[in-house]
């Protein structure tokens, strides 16, 4: 949870993204996923991945260009909200 922490932080502090979903995949195991455009979300990514390094162990890190809007929409169903609560009472930041 520090890992993706710090990974989210250094995301929304050195591009213009905005996160949209945090994720357990599994046990142990924390998905996120910004928006933006695509330069500012490849220069996000590579910061969180550096960030989450220094903290855990990194397993993958993915930009998807131009995502279906299938997964779109499953990205924007449920999970923005659950996020945006968890912002609002501190607990990812």
């Amino acid at each position: 949870m520090v890992a993706l922490s710090a990974g989210i932080e250094a995301m929304m502090k050195t591009a213009d993204v905005e996160t949209i979903a945090v994720e357990r995949v599994s046990s142990g195991y924390l998905a996120a996923a910004v928006r933006g455009s695509l330069a500012a979300v490849r220069q996000a990514v590579n910061a969180g991945s550096a960030a989450v390094e220094q903290y855990g162990e990194l397993r993958a890190a993915q930009v998807y260009p131009k995502p279906h809007g299938v997964s779109v929409g499953l990205l924007e169903n449920g999970s923005s909200e659950r996020l945006a609560r968890a912002i609002a009472s501190g607990a990812e930041r």
